[in-house]
């Protein structure tokens, strides 16, 4: 991907096609810190930078301090097992008295300039969006490594559909998202879904 490319505002339009971590409680540095670093170790990512602008230059420096009420933002690219190169946007969001969240979002608009997109954003219309799953699915496996959460979700504008407190088995019938065992317990599925590492498992 170009610097051009990268930079043009008419590549992140369209909503976004999201990773999204919580960790609960809200207000610890250190585990979005170590998350932070799972990303940079991930080998199909590349940043982590502070503006658009610092495409292709050094990443920030970590541990970086979190306010309180907070939304920060970065930037990033992810590399496709296809070799297509996508830009993303990382997200940590703070939410006062709730959980904090890190969030890995592609922008729709970059989808249609690599792959026959379609809308409605589903597999069956788009067969290549499991590849992306893939990288989305390997990415949380990274994090959950260095950093243990309590709920990941995936899909188009994931963010905020349900957490960790309110998820039902409705909902992991309805979304593709990754459970550690406490999860798997509460909810009486931990032998369902597919194992990943760590006794993660995946419904989708």
């Amino acid at each position: 991907m170009k610097y051009s490319e990268y930079n043009n505002p008419n590549n992140w339009i369209g909503g976004f096609y999201e990773l999204s971590i919580e960790f609960h409680p809200v207000g610890d540095n250190e585990r979005l810190n170590q998350a932070l670093m799972a990303i940079q170790s991930f080998k199909l990512f590349k940043g982590i930078w502070r503006e658009r602008q610092d495409f292709q230059a050094g990443s920030i420096s970590l541990p970086i301090n979190i306010d309180n009420d907070s939304v920060i933002q970065f930037y990033g690219t992810l590399i496709m097992n296809d070799g297509n190169t996508l830009p993303c946007l990382i997200s940590i969001i703070r939410i006062k008295g709730e959980s904090d969240w890190l969030d890995v979002s592609i922008p729709q608009a970059s989808f249609e300039k690599f792959y026959p997109y379609k809308y409605p954003l589903t597999k069956e219309l788009n067969p290549w969006l499991v590849r992306v799953d893939e990288i989305f699915i390997g990415l949380a496996e990274t994090i959950f490594n260095h950093s243990s959460f309590e709920l990941a979700m995936i899909g188009e504008e994931i963010s905020g559909s349900t957490n960790q407190g309110q998820i039902a088995l409705e909902d992991v019938g309805k979304i593709i998202c990754i459970l550690p065992t406490h999860l798997q317990k509460r909810l009486g599925i931990k032998e369902k879904g597919i194992e990943l590492t760590n006794q993660l498992r995946l419904f989708c």
